[in-house]
C-alpha cells in the first residue's frame, strides 16, 4: 500500500501557501501569460486540475508545499510511462517505482514516471509510433527544427490531432513555462517551429534542455581526441594540427606506424561512436563559422550549404579515410557500446565527437591505470575554414532542442505537467540530480549542494560505478532528458553533480578552447516556411535519410570519380526535383533576406 502524508498536515500546508484557481505564479510564468500572483509567501500553485486531453477535471484539495513554497497538487499513485526517443537507450534504475528518489516524489505530489528507451533510428519510432498507435504519456524527442525529418513527424502529428495542445496549461506550471522565452530559445524556433502556422493557434512541443541563462548553456566539447602515445611515438604536438589536411597527414603516419592496443591487437586509426556520430569532426575546417546550412554568396544571393563545391570536397575528403583504411568501415553503423570498447582499450588510435564521451568510455575498462601513455588528447583543436579559431556557436536562444510532447492517449495531462513542473523546481532539481542531504550530498558555505566526500573521490576514478550506484537509487537520471530550462548553475554553482569537484581536470580544460560564443540576429532560416508549398517542399529537399544514404554510397565507392559522381548525383535530385523549385526556394530567401537588416546566417 501506498503511504500518504495525513490529511490534516497537507490540509494545513495548503492553508499556509492560500489556494488560487487555476494558475500558478513566478515572474516566468506571467510572461509566458495566463499566470497570476501565488501567495504573499512568495510561493506558486502549480497544475491547473486538468484530466486527459487538457478536460478540467475535479479539483480535490489535497497539495504538497514544497521548502519555497511552491504548492502542487498531489495525486493518488498516478503512473505515467515517458518514451525517450534517441537511439541508444536509456539508462534508468532497475526498479523505476521503488528506487528512493521515484518514492520521494510520489509521497510529495504522488506521481510516477516510468522512462523507456529505443535502439533504433528515432524517426522510424516516431512513424512507428503514430502508425500504431500505441502511444505513451509522454515523449522525449528530437525536434531540431527546420528540416529535420523527426522535427517534420512531431508537426504532422499535431496538424493530424494526435497530440495535446498544451499551449494554454503551461502557463499554469511556472517551474516550466519559461520554456517558450526568447533567449532561452531564438524568435525564429518560437514563430516557425514551436508556433508553426500551421498549428492554428496550437502549441503542441515543450522545449527542454535549454538554458535558463547563458551560465547554464552546456559546453559539449566536441573535437578530435588521439591516443597520447601516438604524437609521442611521431613526434607531433596534436595542437599544431589546426586543418583537415593537416590532420590526415597525422593519421596517415599513425596508419603506418603499427600502433597495438592493450591486448597486442591491430587498431584501427580512426572510428566514431553510435551511427558514424559525428564523423564531421574530421573534416571540420571544411566548416565555416554561422549558424545555417545558408550564406550569401558574393553577389547578395542566398545559397545553400548542400549544392556547394565545398560540400562536394567536404565528403570527399571523408571518402578518403574510408578508403584509404583510415575511418573505421564499421563506424557508420555501429553502437556506442562497441565504440566505447574500440576507444576503451586503446584500440581507436582517433576518436571524435565530445571529450567527456571518450574519458568516460577508458574509465569503463581502467585504460589509464594500465597505461596511462594512452590518455586521449585533443588533437587542435581544428580551425574554421577562414582560418579563426573553433567556438561552440550558439543563436540567442536555442534555435531546435529536444522536446517533450504528449499524445492524445496520455492517461492524465495535469500529473504529467505537475510532475515536470516539480522536477524543475529547485527543491525537485536538487532531489533528482543531489538525492538526500546528509547521505548522498551536503550544503556548502554558500548554501550549494555538493555530493559527499567519499562519493566524490569514488566518483573521480570509477565515474560510471558511483553513476550506476546513484542511478539505482533514482539519483542523476531522470534529469538527463526532463529538465526544461536549466537552472543548475544559477542555483547550484555547478552544471551537474560533481562538475564543480571532479570533473575530469583535462575535459574542464579542452571546454576553455571552445568556449560558448552566441552570435545575434534574425536566422534566414525563419523565412522558409513562408515559402508557396514549403511543408511538402520541405520533405523531400531536407530529408536527412536521402542525404545520409547518398553520402554513405560514396564514402564506399571505388574511386574518387565514382564518389564524386554520387555527391553531384544528390545535388542534381536536390535541384531538379519537384521542377527545380530548390531554385525558387532560394531566391525567395534571397527576397527575405532584403527585408531586415539583422539576418543571421
Amino acid at each position: 500500500m501506498k503511504k500518504k502524508k495525513a490529511l490534516a498536515l497537507l490540509l494545513t500546508a495548503a492553508m499556509t501557501v492560500g489556494m488560487l484557481a487555476g494558475c500558478g505564479g513566478s515572474d516566468s510564468a506571467a510572461t509566458a501569460g495566463n499566470a497570476e500572483t501565488a501567495d504573499t509567501a512568495g510561493g506558486s500553485t502549480s497544475g491547473g486540475s486538468t484530466s486527459a486531453a487538457g478536460e478540467e477535471a475535479p479539483d480535490d484539495g489535497e497539495y504538497y508545499v514544497d521548502e519555497d513554497g511552491n504548492k502542487y497538487k498531489k495525486f493518488d499513485d498516478v503512473t505515467l510511462n515517458m518514451l525517450i526517443c534517441w537511439n541508444g537507450g536509456f539508462k534508468t534504475a532497475q526498479d523505476q517505482y521503488n528506487n528512493d528518489v521515484a518514492a520521494a516524489i510520489r509521497e510529495k505530489i504522488g506521481v510516477t514516471v516510468e522512462f523507456e528507451g529505443i535502439m533504433m533510428s528515432e524517426a522510424e519510432k516516431l512513424n512507428m509510433m503514430f502508425a500504431s498507435g500505441d502511444m505513451p504519456d509522454m515523449v522525449n524527442a528530437p525536434y531540431w527544427g527546420g528540416t529535420a525529418g523527426e522535427t517534420a513527424i512531431i508537426k504532422k502529428a499535431g496538424v493530424e490531432g494526435r497530440l495535446i495542445d498544451i499551449k494554454d496549461l503551461v502557463p499554469n506550471y511556472p517551474n516550466i513555462a519559461d520554456a517558450y522565452d526568447i533567449g532561452v530559445i531564438g524568435q525564429k524556433y518560437l514563430e516557425t517551429d514551436i508556433d508553426t502556422p500551421e498549428n492554428n493557434g496550437a502549441r503542441y512541443v515543450l522545449p527542454t534542455e535549454v538554458a535558463g541563462d547563458d551560465a547554464d548553456i552546456a559546453q559539449w566539447g566536441y573535437g578530435v581526441f588521439v591516443r597520447g602515445d601516438v604524437p609521442e611515438a611521431l613526434g607531433i604536438d596534436p595542437t599544431s594540427i589546426k586543418t583537415s589536411e593537416e590532420l590526415y597527414d597525422f593519421m596517415v603516419k599513425a596508419r603506418d606506424y603499427g600502433f597495438k592496443d592493450v591486448n597486442g591487437n591491430d587498431c584501427i586509426v580512426a572510428t566514431t561512436y553510435h551511427d558514424g556520430w559525428s564523423y564531421d569532426d574530421y573534416a571540420q575546417s571544411f566548416n565555416a563559422k554561422k549558424l545555417t546550412k545558408f550564406e550569401l554568396d558574393e553577389n547578395g544571393n542566398v545559397t545553400y550549404d548542400r549544392l556547394t563545391k565545398n560540400y562536394v570536397d567536404k565528403y570527399l575528403f571523408i571518402w578518403k579515410l574510408v578508403k584509404e583504411g583510415i575511418l573505421d568501415k564499421e563506424c557508420f553503423k555501429t553502437s556506442d557500446d562497441r565504440a566505447r570498447e574500440k576507444v576503451g582499450n586503446g584500440t581507436a588510435l582517433f576518436t571524435c565527437a565530445q571529450y567527456g564521451v571518450t574519458v568516460d568510455a577508458t574509465k569503463l575498462t581502467g585504460l589509464y591505470d594500465s597505461n596511462p601513455e594512452m590518455r586521449y588528447t585533443w588533437v587542435g583543436p581544428l580551425n574554421y575554414n577562414d582560418g579563426s579559431a573553433l567556438k561552440q556557436i550558439e543563436p540567442d536562444g536555442r534555435n531546435g532542442s529536444p522536446v517533450i510532447f504528449f499524445p492524445n492517449t496520455c492517461s492524465n495531462i495535469d500529473a504529467a505537467l505537475t510532475w515536470l513542473d516539480y522536477v524543475n523546481s529547485k527543491e525537485g532539481t536538487k532531489l533528482i540530480c543531489y538525492g538526500f542531504e546528509g547521505d548522498t550530498y551536503e550544503m556548502n558555505e554558500d548554501g550549494q549542494p555538493r555530493m559527499n566526500a567519499e562519493l566524490t573521490e569514488k566518483y573521480k576514478v570509477d565515474t560510471e560505478g558511483v553513476n550506476e550506484e546513484l542511478r539505482q537509487r533514482g539519483i542523476n537520471y531522470m534529469a538527463a532528458r526532463t529538465y526544461v530550462a536549466k537552472k543548475n548553475m544559477a542555483w547550484f554553482g555547478e552544471s551537474g553533480p560533481f562538475m564543480a569537484d571532479a570533473e575530469n581536470e583535462f575535459v574542464r580544460e579542452y571546454k576553455t578552447l571552445r568556449p560558448v560564443e552566441k552570435i545575434p540576429g534574425y536566422s534566414i532560416e525563419a523565412f522558409a516556411p513562408g515559402f508557396d508549398g514549403y511543408q511538402e517542399f520541405a520533405e523531400w529537399a531536407f530529408d536527412d535519410t536521402t542525404e545520409k544514404e547518398y553520402k554513405e554510397r560514396a564514402f564506399f565507392a571505388d574511386t574518387e570519380e565514382e564518389a564524386r559522381k554520387i555527391l553531384e548525383d544528390y545535388q542534381n535530385y536536390l535541384l531538379t526535383s519537384d521542377g527545380g523549385k530548390m531554385q525558387a526556394f532560394l531566391d525567395y530567401l534571397t527576397e527575405q533576406s532584403k527585408t531586415r537588416d539583422d539576418i543571421a546566417y
